[in-house]
């Protein structure tokens, strides 16, 4: 993609002025909700580095933000931090683009998806969408502060149904600048995607192909981040990095040892 030309950029400093300053009234109120979970400022570094993805975004208009977060058992140990890192990149997001003109009042929208293992299918549930893209911050922390992590059973889960779900499940704007953020502790099924004793499946069980699920996100403009949490879930980046560019997170996750649940 082409940065944007100089003349893209704002030449009506009243508007601007005015968008700037409703702009700040979000940040202001966002900043004090967030900070009822942690203080952004302890860490001004950038997850996500939007300053580059946004300055290179061609008529830039809206962003819509997708999590899909791993929320079977063994990811449980891992919610706290990984709540964090979301408020973190929305906080981030928000503050980036107060450096563009921007008319539109709902520029961010988020949403999240989680998924579990195909065991988990008549239990719970395969895939699911918690809330589809709002700008509501006080729901998306509802959500992300409720989310249940349980079952998974195996190592390996139903990462291709939960990418699935993004694409068929999310109501994408047309011509919003796409961000995909994937957390996850484990690869999905699938010989060529992990080396995992456990997973005696050459693919996936709903034979969802993952060739053909990346390339769509490709084609649709999704930019794929993943969180990466350990080094089980290798394989598959480099298997996935044959048909999308993806950039691999690194945000201080650690393990709470009181909150290690069993993958049953």
């Amino acid at each position: 993609m082409k940065k944007k030309s100089p003349e893209q950029k704002p030449k009506n400093n009243r508007s601007k002025k005015n968008n700037d300053k409703r702009l700040n009234s979000l940040e202001e109120n966002e900043e004090d909700e967030i900070e009822d979970d942690y203080n952004p400022k302890l860490d001004p570094n950038q997850i996500i580095s939007f300053d580059y993805y946004l300055d290179i975004a061609l008529d830039l208009k809206h962003i819509d933000l997708v999590f899909l977060i791993d929320s079977t058992a063994s990811m449980n140990c891992y919610s706290k931090d990984v709540n964090k890192a979301i408020l973190k990149i929305i906080f981030d997001l928000e503050k980036n683009i107060t450096k563009f003109f921007l008319e539109e009042i709902n520029i961010i929208k988020v949403g999240i998806v989680t998924y579990r293992d195909h065991e988990d299918e008549e239990r719970t549930y395969l895939t699911n969408v918690e809330i589809d893209l709002t700008n509501d911050l006080k729901e998306i922390k509802n959500v992300i502060n409720n989310i249940n992590y349980s079952g998974g059973k195996d190592e390996a889960e139903a990462v291709l149904d939960g990418l699935n779900s993004v694409l068929t499940d999310i109501s994408w704007r047309e011509k919003s600048t796409k961000f995909l953020v994937h957390i996850l502790d484990s690869p999905c099924h699938g010989k060529k995607f992990n080396n995992l004793e456990s997973d005696k499946t050459e693919h996936c069980p709903k034979n969802l192909n993952a060739e053909e699920i990346l390339d769509t996100m490709r084609k649709k403009g999704i930019q794929y981040f993943i969180i990466k949490i350990n080094d089980t879930i290798d394989m598959m980046i480099q298997e996935f990095r044959k048909n999308i560019d993806i950039e691999v997170l690194k945000p201080e996750i650690t393990m709470d040892k009181n909150k290690i649940l069993k993958q049953d």
